[in-house]
């Protein structure tokens, strides 16, 4: 039976050949960083978030209750 976490799946995918040489740290993190700004960019400009107004759950809106001290409940 093959189980979804075994080691042909787990083994990790470096390109082979003598001048393969794996990512250094900081180039894997700006390809990431590259890569979740263009799906925010994208998100953003299919209007995902409505017209300005942020969706909160009802019932949750605090601004009119009584100011407590901090620690007390």
């Amino acid at each position: 039976m093959s189980e979804p976490w075994s080691e042909t799946s787990a083994a990790p995918q470096f390109p082979t050949g003598p001048a393969a040489t794996p990512k250094s740290l900081l180039e894997q993190m700006q390809e990431l960083l590259a890569s979740v700004t263009a799906d925010l960019a994208e998100l953003q400009s299919s209007g995902v978030r409505g017209a300005g107004t942020a969706a909160y759950p009802t019932g949750t809106d605090t601004s009119e209750a009584p100011a407590v001290a901090p620690g007390t409940r």
